[in-house]
C-alpha cells in the first residue's frame, strides 16, 4: 500500500470540499424559489447535510493542501501560481466554516435570501480556488510524476525492456543489445537530449557536411543568414529534404542557441552547457527511449560525460526542429534526430534516427531547459 496515492491526497479531498459547497449553495437557492411543498421540504435538510459535510471536507483539503504546498517539487513561476491557489483557498475554507456556523446557529429556521447569497459567494470563491487548482496541475505540471508519451495506429516506438540508464541499441547483426551490458557502454547521447544541427547538407564535392561546419564561404552565404545564431543554420535544407526556417524572434534564437550548445556538450562528453542551460531543480527527470535520468548531476555525470569515452566519434544530428511558446515564459521544441557513432567497447557502428522534445522556462530574462524527452530507433535508411 506504499505510495498508493502519488503524490498527495490533497487532490482527492478537494473533489469532495468544491462539490458538496457548490451543491449545498444550488439547493438553498432551490429553497428559496421552489413552491411550498414535499420537494422544498425535503430540499433544505438535504442542503444542511452537504453544507455540513462540505465543512468537515474543507478542514481535511486545507491540511492536505499546505502539506502538498511544502513538500511538492515546483520551480519559480509554478511557485507564484501555487501560492496564488493557496490565498485563495485559506480565506475560502474559513468563508466555508462561518456559514456551516451561522446555519447551525440559525438550524431552527428556514434559510433566508441573505444566507443563499452568502452561500453563492462562497461557492464562488470555491470556483475561483478549483480554477487556480487546475492551472497548477495543467499549466505548471505540478505534482505529475511522469508526462505520457503519444502512440496510436501507425506511430513507432521501441517495445523492448529498457534499464531505467537506456534502452539500448539495434546491433549490426539485427540482435537488440543492452545499453548496460558492458560498464563503459552508456547508451547513444541522442536519447538524452536534442542537438541543435540539422542533419547536414549534400556539399558540391559529393561529400556530407555537418550542417554546423560549412565547407565553403559560399555555401556559409547559402545557409546563414545575419538574424541566425552563430552555430546555428537555421534556413537550412537539410538532408532529409526538411527546411529548418529562419528564427523569428531574440526568445527563438535564444532556445536554438541552447540546443546548440547542449549538443556541442553531448559530442565532447562536456557536462558545461547543461549546468549552464539546464534548471537543477528538486525531482528533474530527463527521459529516453524507456529510460532516464533523475535530476541534472545524475545526467552530467552518469550520462554525458561518460559518452566520450563509449563513443569517441559519435555525432548528432537535427533537423524539421520547431519551437513553439506559451505566453511568455514557457515553450517547448520538437524535432527529427540523428545518431551515429562507434562503439569503443565492440567497435559497432551505430546508425539510429529518432524524435526530440525538450521543454523550456523563462526565469527572469534566460531560457531554461526544465525537461527533455527523446526516442530512437535503428535507421531505415
Amino acid at each position: 500500500m506504499e505510495n498508493l496515492i502519488e503524490p498527495n491526497i490533497h487532490p482527492i479531498l478537494v473533489h469532495f470540499t468544491y462539490a458538496l459547497g457548490v451543491s449545498a449553495a444550488l439547493a438553498y437557492i432551490g429553497t428559496l424559489f421552489l413552491p411550498a411543498g414535499r420537494m422544498r421540504d425535503n430540499l433544505r435538510p438535504a442542503a444542511d447535510w452537504m453544507l455540513a459535510l462540505a465543512s468537515v471536507a474543507v478542514i481535511a483539503t486545507i491540511a492536505a493542501g499546505f502539506q502538498a504546498y511544502y513538500s511538492v517539487a515546483h520551480d519559480g513561476p509554478s511557485h507564484e501560481a501555487m501560492t496564488t491557489h493557496r490565498n485563495w483557498a485559506v480565506p475560502s475554507g474559513l468563508a466555508l466554516l462561518a456559514l456551516a456556523a451561522w446555519r447551525w446557529v440559525r438550524r431552527a429556521s428556514a434559510p433566508g435570501t441573505l444566507f443563499t447569497f452568502a452561500a453563492v459567494i462562497v461557492a464562488g470563491l470555491l470556483t475561483v480556488t478549483a480554477w487556480w487548482g487546475g492551472t497548477i496541475v495543467y499549466k505548471y505540471g505540478l505534482g505529475v510524476q511522469s508526462l505520457p508519451e503519444a502512440s496510436g495506429p501507425g506511430h513507432d516506438h521501441d517495445h523492448g525492456g529498457g534499464s531505467e540508464s537506456g534502452q539500448g541499441h539495434d546491433n549490426a547483426d539485427g540482435h537488440h543489445g543492452s545499453a548496460t551490458s558492458s560498464p563503459e557502454e552508456p547508451e547513444p547521447a541522442e536519447t538524452g537530449t536534442p542537438d541543435s544541427k540539422p542533419a547536414g547538407h549534400d556539399n558540391s564535392d559529393g561529400h556530407h557536411g555537418s550542417a554546423g561546419n560549412s565547407s565553403s564561404a559560399d555555401d556559409q552565404d547559402t545557409h546563414a543568414g545575419p538574424d541566425t545564431p552563430t552555430g546555428v543554420p537555421a534556413g537550412h535544407d537539410n538532408s532529409d529534404g526538411h527546411h529548418d526556417p529562419l528564427p523569428a524572434s531574440a526568445d527563438e534564437r535564444a532556445i536554438l542557441d541552447i540546443i546548440n550548445a547542449v549538443e556541442t556538450g553531448w559530442e565532447n562528453g562536456n557536462g558545461e552547457p547543461f549546468r549552464t542551460h539546464f534548471q537543477d531543480w528538486d525531482g528533474a527527470r530527463y527521459f529516453e527511449s524507456g529510460g532516464g535520468n533523475t535530476g541534472l548531476d545524475d545526467l552530467v555525470e552518469n550520462h554525458v560525460e561518460p559518452e566520450k569515452d563509449a563513443i569517441p566519434d559519435l555525432d548528432l544530428g537535427f533537423s524539421n526542429i520547431h519551437i513553439h511558446f506559451e505566453g511568455d515564459n514557457f515553450a517547448w521544441a520538437v524535432a527529427d534526430t540523428t545518431v551515429t557513432g562507434t562503439l569503443a567497447s565492440s567497435g559497432e557502428r551505430l546508425d539510429r534516427t529518432g524524435k526530440q522534445t525538450m521543454l523550456f522556462r523563462k526565469i527572469g530574462t534566460a531560457w531554461n531547459v526544465v525537461h527533455t524527452h527523446s526516442s530512437s530507433r535503428a535507421s531505415r535508411r
